[in-house]
């Protein structure tokens, strides 16, 4: 049977698991190193929260777990595959665990999230740095001990990847790759709408496909222009240079620079003029007016001096005291594409904590 190479390292309650082989055996790895994570989670998310305190039918999360995985991209359904052969959970369950944060999704109470990107005249000249929040339902904090930051080095050629999500998921919500290209991606239904298409292959599954078979900006932008979205999403990406952003429905793409050279903030609604939509009503979908503007001038205010320590301090602050940060932020990154490094936090929990990643992105693991 095959099987992949792959370490794990502790930060805290974070893990960086580090992967390599073909996508059944870093799976089959996967399972080995989080076999304990992924059992405690699938517990405490589906069995206690899912089932038990919410209530949900599970052969209604089967199903919507099952049409999830259904138009996957072979090898990440053989990453899939792979980890319910060790983990000692079966195929059924990691579906579950795979679709998590779908099934929570729902009740409409999506992702919500804020981005921002300095470089330039912003960082002092200095290397871009990228922040964001990811925000959803307070009860994901209690997941929070489940965050694994998973680096991919795929037998078959592909670029590197470095994926920050739930043990036991195979997509990008956040993400880096070893050409140093940084991704986040946010819920755009304010402006894009409620439309879910179960016909095509899911977002953010296709995204992790952009990352791995991209090594610049252009690249990108093609898999962008290309592929139609099954939600409305806007996703950011940078490289060490510049970072723009993508405002993307189920029906079109706008490719959206920075208004103000240097400095790039998205949250949940579209900002390019060309759409002629009017601002959301803010209230309705979470302050996502109010949090791009405060985020637009926390970048003004500390023009200049934006580094990583200036972005924790960004992401640190509260809508209240005018930044974007709620109790709906589950968790926190700032990340630098130069150097291949990122921050993760996670309120309440674990404090801002380094991950190095340009070692274990440059080179694959043994086992």
């Amino acid at each position: 049977m095959d099987q992949g190479g792959g370490t794990k390292r502790s930060y805290g309650v974070f893990s960086l698991v580090t992967l390599s082989g073909s996508w059944r055996g870093m799976g089959r790895r996967c399972g080995e190193l989080l076999g304990q994570e992924l059992r405690d989670l699938y517990r405490v998310a589906v069995t206690e929260t899912l089932l038990g305190e919410q209530g949900q039918d599970p052969e209604h999360l089967r199903q919507v777990a099952a049409s999830f995985f259904a138009l996957y991209p072979y090898r990440f359904k053989e990453f899939l595959r792979g980890m319910a052969e060790t983990s000692g959970l079966d195929l059924s369950q990691h579906l579950l665990l795979n679709a998590l944060e779908v099934t929570a999704a729902e009740s409409l109470v999506r992702p919500h999230c804020s981005g921002i990107a300095a470089w330039g005249d912003y960082t002092g000249g200095n290397p871009l740095v990228f922040g964001r929040n990811y925000d959803y339902l307070p009860v994901f904090r209690k997941f929070t001990p489940y965050l694994s930051v998973v680096v991919l080095h795929p037998a078959d050629g592909s670029r590197p990847v470095a994926t920050v999500g739930y043990a036991g998921s195979c997509y990008v919500t956040t993400a880096l790759n070893a050409d140093g290209l940084f991704l986040e991606l946010n819920n755009g239904m304010p402006s894009g709408g409620a439309l879910w298409y179960e016909s095509r292959i899911p977002t953010i599954a296709s995204l992790l496909g952009f990352l791995l078979d991209s090594t610049t900006l252009e690249e990108l932008d093609g898999h962008f222009q290309t592929v139609r979205s099954n939600f409305a999403y806007i996703v950011s990406v940078a490289d060490d240079r510049v970072a723009r952003c993508y405002e993307w429905p189920v029906f079109d793409v706008k490719r959206r620079a920075s208004y103000r050279p240097g400095l790039l903030v998205a949250t949940n609604h579209f900002a390019d003029p060309d759409w002629g939509l009017p601002e959301p009503e803010d209230r309705a979908f979470w302050l996502t007016a109010t949090r791009r503007k405060n985020l637009m001038a926390l970048g003004e205010h500390f023009k200049g001096d934006i580094g990583p320590l200036r972005m924790r301090e960004i992401l640190d602050t509260s809508i209240p005291d005018l930044g974007a940060t709620s109790d709906l932020t589950v968790y926190q990154v700032v990340a630098v594409p130069q150097t291949r490094t990122l921050w993760l936090k996670a309120p309440e929990v674990q404090d801002w904590t380094e991950i190095p990643l340009a070692e274990a992105l440059a080179s694959p693991p043994g086992r």
